[in-house]
């Protein structure tokens, strides 16, 4: 991942009450939907100008989420593998060093000792070496949980930090990316919110955290001065729950009128699922709206001019998704796997049109909520092996894209944030598009007509290969039909496109379908 120069939300295993409120959310949006009747096929134009350039098309196909070191051990190093020999090799992945959904040896806090200098982390070792094996680089997520419960020592947090971040750089040489935190203002502050405790009274306020984010500065400065340039670590944070501005606001306060002359802010991370109340009761989801992620960007650039930080700080949205915690659509998940995959296309989508935004994918496979899954992972047999969901799929479908974005409009379709999306692609392989209809629990399809014009040179003579794959609840969809999970090539032909080139394609809800165009 070029920057300047893809464990969620815990709600099932920590909050029944949350876990209900955001199962009804859902629910009552698909009951609203329930009595409508089908709606007929609407039409769609889709344009795609392959005449220019819209600079390097973003990859969020390469920045992904291992779950933590419990999360299918056994089934790891297949997948690192399957993964590989698909071409989903990563740029970034984001692996849990620290997770409170381990137990307290797998965590890294224990498994270092500051007076012998010594760390012993036989129990992470497979773990971080097969990330290590399926992608560049890792972002490691470090969560002070207990320096900020009081349960250690504030003063041995620099050194604690010095010491793991040492030793793990000089084991595992692909960890580059160190963040602070994981969603601090849920598990310090919002979960003892919402039941019930005062707000003077959770462990953390909003202007607490940065105190605790000095210490990693410190750290990573002492690290840094002992590797070469192109090695250093770069350190962000703090991986809110949201991108909520009673957080972010006092954490960018602190970080503006901090002289120390080490300190740092590489990246800004923080999470994509849903916002909260200010008292913690009422989610809203993100999933009514996904358009809500689409100027983040603006606004946080703007929260860094106001504080004079340089307004290029890349974001990192490190956990994205359309079901945080056990939240669902539909208590039989296989509607909910299509849902997911053509809601995270939708995400990319948002997320590729803010600059210095880097959206990663949540995960591979999921401890406990199966809709997040990119791999199957539940069924009578137990995981599967080299399998994609719907989900994984859509992932495949991205990596098959060409390299330079191009221009790709659709037109009168649009209804909120429902509706047809495209994104489009050349290289000097050839061409390629991916359309898809977003509909969430809506159920209205289109048949859209795809305009393309100013076709590259090298596909306007001569014989070009269309190929054309689909994902739908029928298509490349394990749960549908185990026998035809993979990607589905649903047609390939030879056709003689000229300056212009149209295809028709019909789009169900939430269907996917990629169009690559090469010579023969």
């Amino acid at each position: 991942m070029r920057t300047t120069r893809r464990r969620p939300i815990r709600l099932g295993s920590t909050a029944t009450a949350i876990a209900a409120l955001l199962v009804t959310t859902s629910v009552q949006s698909v009951a609203a939907q329930a009595d409508e009747p089908h709606a007929s096929i609407s039409s769609a134009k889709v344009s795609v100008d392959f005449g220019s350039q819209q600079g390097e098309l973003p990859r969020p196909e390469r920045l992904n989420n291992f779950g933590n070191v419990t999360a299918w051990p056994k089934q790891r190093a297949d997948d690192v593998e399957f993964l590989n020999k698909q071409g989903l090799h990563g740029d970034v992945y984001r692996v849990w060093v620290s997770s409170p959904n381990a137990s307290a040896a797998d965590n890294v806090f224990n498994q270092c000792d500051l007076k012998t200098r010594a760390c012993d982390f036989s129990r992470l070792d497979a773990y971080l070496t097969e990330a290590s094996t399926v992608s560049d680089s890792l972002l490691i997520n470090l969560n002070p949980t207990d320096f900020v419960e009081g349960k250690r020592p504030m003063q041995d947090l620099e050194p604690m930090l010095e010491l793991i971040l040492q030793r793990i750089k000089e084991k595992y040489p692909r960890v580059k990316y160190v963040e602070a935190f994981n969603e601090p203002d849920w598990q310090f502050h919002g979960q003892q919110r919402q039941q019930g405790r005062p707000a003077d009274q959770t462990t953390l306020q909003p202007g607490d955290l940065y105190r605790f984010y000095e210490p990693y500065y410190e750290a990573v400065h002492q690290v840094n001065r002992h590797l070469r340039r192109a090695d250093r670590l770069q350190l962000g944070g703090p991986a809110l729950m949201y991108m909520d501005p009673k957080w972010m606001k006092p954490f960018l306060d602190d970080f503006a009128a901090d002289k120390d002359p080490h300190k740092r802010l590489d990246f800004i991370s923080y999470h994509a699922y849903l916002s909260w109340d200010d008292n913690y009761q009422v989610p809203t989801m993100y999933n009514g709206d996904l358009r809500v992620v689409a100027t983040q960007r603006e606004t946080l650039r703007g929260w860094l001019e106001e504080r004079r930080i340089r307004r290029d700080i890349p974001s990192y949205v490190t956990e994205t998704g359309i079901y945080p915690g056990p939240a669902y659509d539909d208590t039989d998940p296989k509607k909910d796997y299509i849902r997911q995959a053509a809601g995270m296309a939708t995400y990319g989508y948002l997320f590729a049109n803010q600059p210095d935004t880097y959206m990663f994918n949540w995960c591979v496979r999921h401890r406990v909520e199966e809709r997040k899954d990119q791999l199957v992972t539940r069924t009578p047999y137990g995981p599967a092996a080299d399998t994609f969901t719907p989900y994984g799929n859509m992932l495949l479908m991205q990596s098959r894209m060409k390299d330079t974005r191009v221009p790709a409009v659709s037109k009168d379709s649009l209804e909120g944030d429902n509706g047809v999306y495209a994104l489009a692609s050349k290289d000097r392989t050839g061409a390629s598009l991916m359309v898809w209809n977003w509909q969430h629990v809506n159920d209205r399809s289109y048949r859209a007509t795809i305009d393309m014009s100013r076709m590259p040179s090298d596909l306007r003579h001569g014989p070009v290969r269309r190929l054309m794959y689909r994902i739908d609840q029928t298509t490349s969809n394990y749960f549908a039909d185990p026998t035809k999970a993979e990607l589905q090539l649903v047609d390939k032909r030879v056709i003689r496109p000229g300056r212009t080139h149209t295809e028709i394609v019909d789009l169900p809800p939430n269907a996917i379908y990629l169009i690559v165009l090469e010579r023969v």
